[in-house]
C-alpha cells in the first residue's frame, strides 16, 4: 500500500490551539523546518509527510488528533456506511455490537469456505470471504472508536494505555519484546 501525503490543516490547527504548543516548538521537536508547521496550517496547506504525520501523532500523544491523522492516511474511522455515529460511549457500543453481529453473520455464510481447500475455491467463494473480511474490519473500526470513548471518559490517550499495559499484552504474547 503506498501511502500519500495528506492535509492535515484542521486537525493541527484544532490541537495546537488545545495544547497552547507553538509552531516554533512542533518543528523544533518534529526536526522539521521552523516554515513547515505554518506549511501544514495556511489557507492553502502543504501535506503532511507519512513519516511527520507519525512523528506528530507520537509528539502530540493526543487521541483526537491520531484519530484525525490515521482516518486522512487510512480512512478507517468513518462510518462504513456513511452515517454519521455520536461518539459517546453508549453509542459507541452499541454500533461495535452491531458489527459484531453484522461480522458474525458473514462469518456464518463464510464459515463453509473457511473450510475448503484453496484450490477448490471458486468466485463466489473468493466473495462470501471478501465480504467476510470487510465485516471483520469494520468490527475492528467500531471497536477502535469504542476504546477512544472509553479512553476520552478517563482523559487519556490510546497511546497512554498502550504504554501502561504493553508490558502486560507482550508477557501475554499479543506483541513481540524488544530485546
Amino acid at each position: 500500500m503506498n501511502v500519500v501525503s495528506q492535509v492535515l490543516k484542521r486537525p493541527i490547527i484544532n490541537w495546537l490551539t488545545k495544547s497552547e504548543v507553538s509552531k516554533k516548538e512542533l518543528s523544533k521537536s518534529l526536526g522539521v523546518s521552523r516554515q513547515t508547521p505554518t506549511d501544514w496550517t495556511k489557507d492553502k496547506p502543504a501535506p503532511v509527510t507519512p513519516e511527520n504525520s507519525v512523528r506528530l501523532a507520537e509528539f502530540a500523544n493526543d487521541t483526537e488528533l491520531t484519530m484525525n491523522i490515521i482516518y486522512q492516511f487510512f480512512g478507517v474511522f468513518r462510518p462504513m456506511d456513511g452515517d454519521l455515529y455520536r461518539r459517546d460511549l453508549s453509542a459507541s457500543d452499541d454500533l461495535r455490537e452491531l458489527e459484531e453481529n453484522e461480522r458474525d453473520e458473514a462469518k456464518a455464510l463464510a464459515q463453509r469456505v473457511l473450510l475448503k481447500r484453496v484450490q477448490k475455491l471458486e468466485s463466489q467463494d473468493f466473495d462470501l470471504l471478501l465480504k467476510f473480511s470487510k465485516e471483520q474490519a469494520e468490527a475492528v473500526f467500531a471497536n477502535i472508536q469504542y476504546l477512544n470513548a472509553l479512553c476520552e471518559i478517563q482523559n487519556i490517550s490510546i497511546m497512554d494505555l498502550f504504554d501502561t499495559f504493553m508490558k502486560d499484552w507482550q508477557d501475554a504474547g499479543y506483541f513481540g519484546k524488544d530485546d
